[in-house]
């Protein structure tokens, strides 16, 4: 397996791999600007009733409720003049992609700097703790985790005696980017009763030869569809490698919403189920007696 040279989507993808100075130490009082730079982030903050704090978007923010709002583009580079121009007291930010000189400007102009982990479930319990803290909303934060924690639970035992089909979760297809241990993909993959191939793999998003996919031919291939490009069963069968997979000549490829699986945020139920609709699809309904 290959790890290194990873896509700046891929890059994005990760979220934060660490805190940068810290848990963030708010202004007296909870925040009433924010900007959030990362997605999942945002649909947190709505979740906990503080979505009406929030002063921008990024492109990928496609909720109607934040389209009136300002836009600062992807969210990886943002503009310092654009966040300053936005008088906020809170940005929620990738970490160490903004420079530690702008993370340092920031906290000069008295604004501050959030930037969360959220690579595993347990990272989505706990930005959500914080952002609890932080915006004045704790009891929603507890109420919201502990319905995260029950409705995975549920899930879990819902599958538990189950076939487990092995899955490959495409997150790039060239080269092939595989979701690997301790990711939320991977977490949500074994609650949804299927087993991820890639259970062993070095690296949280590892980089994997073709080579490996076919010696490993998941059953199933999922790849998130609308944030980046995205194939047809029909061009799989017609790319090498690709083509030798027999989930790709039996067609067992689905794509998925990359808006709700590439979150990891309060919709990671949602995109269990999903899942498990896939993985575990309900058997079709025989067909009605014939009337004579």
């Amino acid at each position: 397996m290959r790890t290194s040279g990873r896509t700046l989507w891929v890059a994005s993808l990760s979220l934060a791999l660490s805190c940068a100075g810290g848990e963030p130490v708010a202004r007296r009082g909870a925040p009433q600007r924010i900007i959030s730079l990362i997605p999942s982030a945002t649909e947190t903050i709505m979740a906990l009733g503080a979505g009406d704090r929030l002063v921008a978007r990024t492109d990928y923010d496609i909720d109607p409720l934040l389209a009136h709002l300002p836009a600062l583009g992807g969210g990886l580079t943002p503009s310092l003049e654009q966040l300053t121009l936005l008088d906020p007291d809170l940005v929620v930010a990738w970490p160490d992609n903004l420079s530690r000189s702008l993370s340092g400007r920031l906290g000069d102009l008295g604004i501050t700097l959030y930037m969360p982990q959220a690579q595993s479930l347990e990272d989505v319990y706990k930005t959500t703790r914080e952002l609890g803290r932080i915006l004045d909303r704790q009891a929603a934060a507890d109420s919201l985790n502990r319905d995260i924690r029950m409705s995975l639970a549920q899930l879990a035992s819902e599958t538990a005696d189950l076939e487990r089909p092995g899955v490959f979760y495409v997150v790039w297809h060239d080269p092939p980017t595989a979701a690997g241990p301790g990711t939320y993909i991977h977490e949500l993959i074994e609650i949804a009763g299927g087993q991820n191939i890639f259970f062993d793999a070095p690296a949280l998003w590892p980089q994997i030869s073709m080579e490996e996919v076919v010696r490993r031919n998941p059953d199933i291939l999922i790849f998130p569809h609308g944030e980046g490009p995205s194939l047809e069963v029909a061009q799989l069968q017609r790319m090498v490698g690709w083509r030798d997979l027999e989930a790709v000549r039996q067609g067992r490829v689905v794509t998925v919403d990359a808006y709700l699986f590439n979150r990891p945020g309060p919709r990671v139920v949602e995109a269990a189920r999903r899942l498990a609709d896939i993985i575990h699809p309900a058997p079709a309904p025989a067909p009605a007696p014939e009337l004579r």
